[in-house]
């Protein structure tokens, strides 16, 4: 008598693929949106210019950032400043700047490295001017078309 054969019907995972990927699709979206949710929010930095104003060029991406704008260079004026805003926020005088964005204005008729290069001089006449605010600041330098080429937006994140 002939044998007859058993047909095996074997697993096909292909069908499953799809969900995979969706699957892990899925995971790292909620990966990316955890870690998203943690960003300080942006604005609540004070303003003071002795320019007028600045708009929204300094930006505030930290909660307690204060933005100052300078024609020139000014030691005393940038302690003033500094020491004002302060005390307006019940902060103690011991604050220092941890962190400083330096942006220089430049014209149309110039390149934009001639604008960090006026944020280079500015943040090293901080540094040389011995104020107790700017002993340990680590500085970046921007440069941005909106200002006048005299103009120097400083950025501050202060730090107790």
């Amino acid at each position: 008598m002939p044998r007859q054969r058993v047909r095996v019907v074997e697993e096909d995972a292909t069908t499953q693929a799809g969900w995979l990927f969706a699957d892990s699709f899925l995971a790292l979206m909620v990966i990316f949106l955890a870690t998203i949710s943690f960003v300080p929010s942006l604005g609540s930095g004070g303003v003071v210019s002795s320019s007028g104003n600045i708009g929204n060029l300094a930006g505030g991406n930290y909660i307690k950032a204060l933005n100052l704008a300078y024609d020139h260079f000014d030691a005393n004026q940038i302690n003033l400043d500094i020491a004002n805003y302060l005390k307006a926020e019940g902060m103690p005088a011991s604050t220092t700047v941890l962190y400083g964005k330096v942006v220089g204005g430049f014209s149309a008729s110039e390149a934009e490295s001639d604008g960090s290069y006026r944020a280079l001089l500015f943040s090293v006449k901080l540094q040389t001017a011995q104020s107790g605010y700017f002993a340990n600041t680590k500085f970046d330098f921007g440069a941005s078309k909106l200002l006048k080429p005299d103009q120097i937006v400083l950025r501050l994140t202060l730090s107790q």
